[in-house]
């Protein structure tokens, strides 16, 4: 074998070629998962004299475990997967069935009545992985208080008023003074998500398409989950920006600054929302902004065109996170500053006026006894012919997997955070 350097060409014999080209598949077979096991999945279950049995993969199968140390809980849930698939509802009850009867009952004690229509809970695995990712990255769930909630709606205590002290003379008489408390409602709602897969995605049990369909229903409901958290309107629930009681910090320091834009915030309105609640409050408290947000206060400077951001901070600010759904290390005057996706807390970022539209949050949200409750667990369903967003499943030949959770959010405590807003006029 002879390369030859003037004109980037390889020269060999044919044997030579052979042997390379025999060499490099073997080392490509060789590099491949074993899809021996893996094949199973698409296996209907054995019929017995009485009943249906589960077709179980050996526990000392070392196959499985060779390619991922979370091996055995995927094919579990890509097992559930190609049952969904192919509207094997035989399997799906007997996989089912063959869950911890108190995850059951704790995580959706109403699925033993949708069964048989073809609703089922999703593998314990994969119900995990998908809450594990929602706490990591979704910024409702990460900074809000959470609570299950075992019925539809949940009553939970607020203060709304506290006790007074008073000076007394000796043997004199105290006055009696007692909290006021409050009542905060919660109320579970329903959020679903579709989406269409095909079935070589959902029968394709391999690590990667794991994590890719777990992404899927993670970004899908995670960005709802955050949008209703911090700018809801009422339908089904009241973000943070818009909850009664919130203490309100307008653009240029009043409502009549003249200052409707959002690209008219500067570092001085940030110290004003921080101040604007109590020294007590600002414990633990962050400033959520909107990744736009931040990026017009980076680009603010001085008349020395240097950076007003860090003149302030003594350092370059630095932004780190999965696709800038976070800042990490970013800090504005001694408070984590939580860098938000765009749309969460502005619907349609853009230049033009918006009077007094809130579109930034400094606080605690957990000392504010801003509340996530989750009802059940997650249940999916399949359909072989709908059609979502022009996309039919039967001309289309894909699946359409519909995942449905019922949450709760309020705020007990909404003088504990404050809100940025355009000025009125």
């Amino acid at each position: 074998m002879t390369i030859n350097e003037p004109d980037n060409t390889l020269t060999a014999t044919r044997e030579e070629l052979t042997t390379l080209i025999d060499k490099t598949l073997n080392r490509k077979i060789k590099a491949l998962p074993d899809r021996s096991a893996i094949a199973a999945l698409g296996k209907s279950p054995k019929s017995s004299t009485q009943g249906t049995q589960l077709e179980m993969f050996p526990a000392h199968d070392s196959r499985l475990k060779s390619l991922h140390p979370d091996r055995d809980a995927i094919l579990k849930t890509f097992r559930f997967f190609n049952a969904v698939s192919q509207n094997d509802h035989a399997t799906l009850r007997a996989i089912q069935q063959s869950y911890e009867p108190e995850y059951v009952r704790s995580l959706a004690p109403q699925a033993e009545g949708t069964s048989s229509a073809g609703g089922y809970l999703v593998p314990p695995e994969f119900y995990a992985d998908v809450l594990f990712m929602l706490n990591e990255f979704g910024f409702a769930r990460k900074y809000c208080g959470q609570i299950q909630m075992r019925s539809n709606v949940l009553n939970v205590s607020t203060l709304t008023g506290k006790p007074s002290v008073a000076w007394t003379a000796e043997n004199g008489v105290i006055p009696a003074s007692k909290a006021v408390f409050g009542r905060l409602t919660l109320t579970a709602q329903k959020l679903a998500a579709i989406y269409p897969i095909s079935n070589e995605l959902l029968t394709d049990a391999n690590v990667d398409v794991y994590k890719a369909i777990l992404q899927i229903f993670v970004e899908v409901f995670g960005q709802e989950e955050d949008t209703q958290c911090f700018r809801g309107t009422g339908s089904p629930f009241t973000g943070m920006l818009g909850t009664s009681g919130v203490l309100t910090t307008y653009l240029g320091g009043s409502s009549t600054s003249g200052k409707t834009k959002y690209t008219d915030i500067t570092l001085d309105d940030l110290i004003n929302l921080a101040n604007s609640i109590g020294p007590a409050q600002q414990r633990g408290a962050s400033l959520f902004i909107e990744q736009n947000t931040l990026t017009d206060l980076l680009k603010k400077k001085d008349s020395q065109s240097r950076y007003l951001w860090d003149i302030a901070q003594s350092q370059d600010p630095q932004i780190k996170g999965t696709n800038g759904l976070a800042g990490g290390g970013l800090t504005f005057r001694g408070f984590p500053v939580v860098v938000l996706p765009n749309g969460i807390a502005i619907n349609g970022y853009d230049t033009g006026s918006h009077p007094s539209t809130p579109f930034a949050v400094f606080g605690n949200f957990k000392t504010a006894g801003a509340w996530m409750g989750t009802h059940g667990g997650m249940e999916m369903r399949i359909s072989f012919d709908a059609t979502a967003d022009g996309v039919n499943a039967f001309t289309n030949d894909l699946q359409m997997l519909r995942m449905t959770e019922r949450i709760a959010f309020g705020v007990g405590q909404p003088g504990y955070l404050a809100v940025l807003t355009t000025s009125a006029s």
